[in-house]
């Protein structure tokens, strides 16, 4: 009877039991370890027939938690922690102590004098002129020998220790010995005096710079 099947279609019913086995066994297979896996993982009966009839082998029956029972707690919570806030004791802050008023320097009344060498240095009067804070000055030498100056090296200086462009007029570049009083100004822009209470002059003698002339704590104010 194996004779009068075609070796064709014999090759194909083994082909067919072959995937029919291995089919099976890979069924199997995917059971045993799908089973394995979940192992221990139950979920709770919803079936009221079967009640209590499922055994948890040991294991604690899960809890199923109310809804209104978990809102009461959390509500109650939230009012304890209000209730506790509201007790608290406020503290008040510190009373910062006034700060101590700045008192004026012992040199911040004109006129200022600065003196050095027998050369003298003086300002006599702030005043406010337009956009300007103009300084009047005067310088005297009473030294045994002439002084030169070039007023491109003074130094100006506000009370924070800012240089300041500043001009002069009518101070001489030169001192002879036992001079007159020369007069002058100094003009410094108001726009660079923003919170300035008091500037500081510098000059020194050309070139040595051997005399050196220095009226600090100068007012910033018109008369």
């Amino acid at each position: 009877m194996l004779r009068a099947i075609h070796p064709g279609l014999l090759t194909s019913l083994v082909l067919i039991a072959l995937t029919g086995v291995i089919t099976t066994v890979t069924a199997f297979i995917g059971y045993y370890v799908g089973r394995d896996s979940l192992r221990g993982v139950s979920q709770p009966v919803v079936n009221p027939i079967l009640g209590n009839a499922l055994s948890y082998s040991g294991q604690e029956r899960p809890t199923i938690l109310n809804e209104a029972e978990i809102i009461a707690r959390t509500q109650a919570t939230i009012a304890e922690m209000s209730h506790t806030s509201t007790e608290r004791d406020i503290v008040p802050a510190p009373a910062q102590s006034a700060a101590p008023e700045p008192q004026a320097s012992e040199q911040s009344s004109l006129p200022i004098v600065a003196e050095d060498k027998g050369v003298r240095l003086e300002v006599r009067s702030v005043q406010s002129i337009g956009q300007d804070l103009v300084l009047n000055v005067t310088l005297k030498n009473d030294s045994s020998q002439g002084i030169q100056f070039i007023y491109t090296f003074l130094e100006v200086k506000d009370d924070h220790g800012n240089l300041l462009s500043a001009l002069t007029e009518g101070l001489p570049t030169e001192l002879p010995a036992g001079s007159d009083l020369a007069t002058g100004v100094i003009t410094i822009p108001k726009s660079l005096l923003a919170d300035t209470k008091t500037v500081t002059l510098r000059l020194a003698s050309y070139p040595n710079q051997d005399v050196q002339l220095q009226a600090a704590n100068i007012p910033v104010r018109g008369e």
